[in-house]
């Protein structure tokens, strides 16, 4: 349901995705569903439903794994159970003893996402620093009338960040930190549209409703 995103591609998930943070977690994370175990940006012939797949899901079954005793090295690690692993063709990942051009690429792609990581963190840190951050739940009433709910989760309250005094806000600006700010605000009008309402057609009823607004609420109701 929420999938850790870092920074250099906050500006692509944002488009598509609902951005939010979660207690005691350093990273930014994509809501791609409401209810455990379903991922509203997966399609019943299994294709992914948005036109940006973020990073994390790009590179799997591959992943960087810290080598023992040494903090700065890694090792390519991957997901034995894969099924893409299971298949009879495919890409090669060795040619001559070496990464193919295929395992370059990924390799590539891991190094990006890893070197983004920390900066990621210490936006977030940032974020969570300057107390504008209020949890929020979610709560769906499916047509059966049982409902779900996804709790702990934590928005930027717009009115404490446009309550800051200019000092302070200015100090956000020269941390970095407001580009990913406004990033989460604009992406919660994803809740009511987009991929989101295509599994949850309840959502789109509150497309007209001012987001700021309902960020208000401790908990957002889609009936």
């Amino acid at each position: 349901m929420l999938l850790p995103v870092v920074y250099s591609e906050i500006a692509d998930v944002a488009r598509e995705y609902p951005l939010l943070f979660l207690k005691d977690k350093p990273l930014v994370y994509a809501l791609t569903g409401i209810e455990q175990g379903i991922n509203a940006y997966i399609g019943s012939d299994g294709r992914w439903l948005a036109a940006y797949v973020p990073v994390r899901l790009r590179s799997y079954p591959f992943a960087l794994t810290h080598i023992p005793d040494k903090p700065r090295e890694y090792a390519i690690s991957l997901d034995a159970d894969a099924p893409q692993l299971m298949q009879a063709d495919g890409h090669a990942l060795f040619e001559n003893g070496q990464p193919s051009p295929y395992l370059q690429q990924r390799m590539a792609l891991l190094k990006a996402m890893q070197q983004a990581e920390p900066a990621t963190r210490a936006m977030v840190k940032v974020i969570q620093e300057a107390d504008i951050l209020v949890e929020r739940n979610i709560r769906i009433t499916r047509p059966d009338g049982k409902t779900s709910q996804l709790t702990g989760l934590l928005v930027v309250n717009e009115n404490k960040l446009n309550q800051m005094s200019h000092e302070v806000f200015m100090q956000l600006r020269d941390k970095g930190v407001l580009p990913l700010i406004y990033a989460h605000l604009l992406s919660m009008g994803s809740l009511c549209q987009g991929v989101l309402v295509g599994k949850y057609p309840q959502l789109a009823t509150h497309k007209q409703v001012d987001i700021s607004d309902m960020l208000q609420s401790e908990t957002i109701r889609f009936n």
